[in-house]
Parts: C-alpha cells; sequence; structure tokens
C-alpha cells in the first residue's frame, strides 16, 4: 500500500472540509499517510503514551494532526509531538475516540469508525441535514427491508449506549403522493447522542443489500421523558436493551 504525501492528504482533508462528498478519500489518503500525536516531554513509562484531551460534549479524545504545522500551532508546553503511521496510531488506541485537526473542524472518530476504517481502508461517510422543514407526518414503519428490520433488533450487536430503536416512515404532510422515507429514531444515552446515530448510520451503510430508499436516523435522550408523539401513533420499539 502506497505511502501518501503530507501536501497530498492536507489537501484532501481542505476538501473534505468544503464538502461531505470528499470525505472518503481524505478517510482513504489518511489510513496511508504519516501523522502527529502529542506525548508528555517528561515520561517514565516505557510505553508511549499519548495525550487526551477532553471534547466539549464530554468524552475523553486522542488529538492527532495531518500536518507538522497543524501540531505545532496546537501544541503548549509540556507536550512533544511524534510521528508515526497512522495506521500505528489506530492500531495502538483501539477503544480510544480520535480527533483529526481538532482546531480546524476535523472529524471526531469513534472506535466503531477506527475500526472500520483499518479494515476497510477508507470510511464511508455521511450527511447532516434537518429532518425536514415544515410539518412532517411520521408513523410506524410498514415496509422497511427485512435486513434492516434484523439488524435493528438485536441481530447486529449494537452498544449499551443505544438503548431502545424505532423504525419509522415519515413524509410531508403537503405531500401526500410523496413516498415515504424510513427513520430510525433511537434513544441514547445523553453523552454518547451523536456517537449512537453515527453507529445506526455504518449499521445501514453495512446493510448487503442496501435500502433503495433514504434511511434517516435521528436520536434523543432516553434519561428524558419519551417524545410524546410515540405514543399517539402507537409506536413500539423494534429494539429495547434489558435494563
Amino acid at each position: 500500500m502506497s505511502t501518501v504525501s503530507e501536501g497530498e492528504l492536507e489537501h484532501w482533508f481542505e476538501q473534505g472540509m468544503q464538502s461531505y462528498t470528499n470525505e472518503s478519500r481524505f478517510f482513504s489518503c489518511l489510513i496511508r499517510a504519516m501523522v502527529y500525536a502529542y506525548v508528555p516531554v517528561s515520561d517514565d513509562s516505557k510505553n508511549v503514551r499519548l495525550i487526551q484531551f477532553r471534547h466539549p460534549d464530554g468524552y475523553d479524545a486522542i488529538p492527532f494532526f495531518t500536518s507538522a504545522q497543524r501540531a505545532a500551532r496546537s501544541s503548549f508546553n509540556g507536550l512533544r509531538t511524534i510521528r508515526l503511521p497512522c495506521t500505528t496510531l489506530f492500531e495502538q488506541t483501539r477503544g480510544a475516540t480520535l480527533m483529526v485537526n481538532p482546531n480546524d473542524g476535523g472529524a471526531v472518530l469513534f472506535p466503531e469508525e477506527v475500526a472500520t476504517l483499518l479494515q476497510s481502508g477508507t470510511l464511508e461517510t455521511f450527511e447532516k441535514v434537518s429532518l425536514g422543514e415544515g410539518p412532517v407526518d411520521v408513523r410506524p414503519a410498514t415496509s422497511a427491508p427485512d435486513n434492516l428490520i434484523r439488524a435493528l433488533d438485536g441481530n447486529v450487536p449494537l452498544p449499551p449506549f443505544i438503548r431502545e430503536i424505532y423504525l419509522l416512515e415519515k413524509r410531508a404532510v403537503d405531500g401526500r403522493s410523496s413516498r415515504a422515507s424510513l427513520l430510525i429514531y433511537a434513544g441514547v444515552e445523553a453523552r454518547q447522542m451523536e456517537r449512537g446515530a453515527r453507529h445506526l448510520v455504518s449499521v445501514v451503510q453495512a446493510l448487503d443489500p442496501r435500502p433503495e430508499d433514504i434511511v434517516d436516523v435521528a436520536v434523543f435522550d432516553i434519561a428524558q421523558a419519551k417524545p410524546g408523539f410515540l405514543d399517539e401513533i402507537g409506536g413500539i420499539p423494534v429494539f429495547a436493551s434489558g435494563d
């Protein structure tokens, strides 16, 4: 597997920041590149210990950088920068959350996504959009693909922070003739909302065959009162943890 130059990696990082359609190309370059991370200046440990920071959403993550310049711009006293293959970084930090170029709006990579990158050599991306403007008619799904139902009802291992999953369909109220789209609506622990949504996106992306229609994913805080519309439409979860 050929090594990607720092200049090419930087180019595709910038392209990925401009459009999510370029993100897969960036990730395929990232896994073949050298990257930069922080370690303590003084460390008595025999093993390399990387620095973690607290993400604003409340979890710890390891920052790393696509260029020496980005790493130097973010560094401060007590740290030094090391350069290493991205694959080595990912393999030696399995189970951790990482942030690429955190001061420049780069992606958070959750453990499941790191594992996918190591296995497949890239990472499929998705577009973050609102669930639609104007009133929407939501009801339990009646024609979801069988493999999607099986994936959500426990046949695919789900992380413990995903506690409930509803499979719904939605359509604009003013477009009765429009085709309904599927909506995966999940109750997730508050600190893991984004990770839960992205995990479910990855579940959909891994289906074979893929659903022909668009599948949206939305989450709610499982610790709060269940959204009232679920009872109004007779929503029954296709998955509920035993907790």
